[in-house]
Parts: C-alpha cells; sequence; structure tokens
C-alpha cells in the first residue's frame, strides 16, 4: 500500500462486514520458497472502499495460526451507494511456512476461520 495515494483516505469502522468465500492454501511445490494465499470476499457499501488483509502484529501464541487484519479504507471523492464484493488477498513468502489457519479479524473480532490446504 502507497502511502501517498491513501493519505486522504478514511478507516472504516462499525460492525463486522459481509464476508464469503474463504480459502486458504500454501503452496510447497519445488522449487522453494513457499507460498501461502488467503483470499475471500467481502461486501462493501461502495466502489471506492479499498479492502486489505495485513498480518497482525504481534501474532499470537500459537505458531500454527496466522492472525489477521481484515482493514477497509474509504477512498476520498464521491462514490455512488452500489454494494458490491471486493477481494480480500494475503499472500506471504517465506521458507517452512507452516500454517494450519487463518483467522481474520475485524476490529479484533474474530470474523472469519480458515483452514489452510498445503499443496504438494
Amino acid at each position: 500500500m502507497k502511502a501517498q495515494k491513501y493519505a486522504d483516505a478514511c478507516v472504516i469502522a462499525g460492525n463486522p462486514p459481509k464476508t464469503k468465500n474463504w480459502h486458504g492454501w500454501i503452496d510447497k511445490m519445488p522449487p522453494p520458497p513457499d507460498a501461502l494465499h488467503v483470499r475471500g470476499e467481502v461486501e462493501v457499501s461502495n466502489p471506492g472502499v479499498e479492502v486489505f488483509l495485513l498480518k497482525k502484529q504481534p501474532q499470537g501464541i500459537n505458531p500454527a495460526i496466522i492472525l489477521l487484519d481484515l482493514i477497509l479504507f474509504q477512498r476520498p471523492g464521491l462514490w455512488p451507494q452500489l454494494v458490491v464484493n471486493k477481494p480480500a488477498v494475503y499472500e506471504e513468502v517465506g521458507p517452512n511456512l507452516s500454517y494450519q489457519t487463518a483467522e481474520v479479524l475485524y476490529q479484533g473480532q474474530g470474523i472469519a476461520s480458515v483452514p489452510i490446504e498445503i499443496i504438494q
């Protein structure tokens, strides 16, 4: 995310958004490194809302579970009030990734528990 691009954007707070179609997998096929992918869809109130999944800092105490924060930004400008589904995507590349579950949080509240499939 570029800071200048979203300098005028506002973080959206409130009730958790509706989400669906979550799936996650770790690609362990050669050559290394491994690649973690977590994806879902988030219902937002207008096309000017940007959706981000960010690794929570600090992570929890269980190394088998990755905690991801769902962040919604409202881009500046006038946008039609049109409900749309936007993709939520998180990707991480590294050696020996061993997550079994991704927990998606919105303002500290769990909204999705995503089992991680291993692809070898």
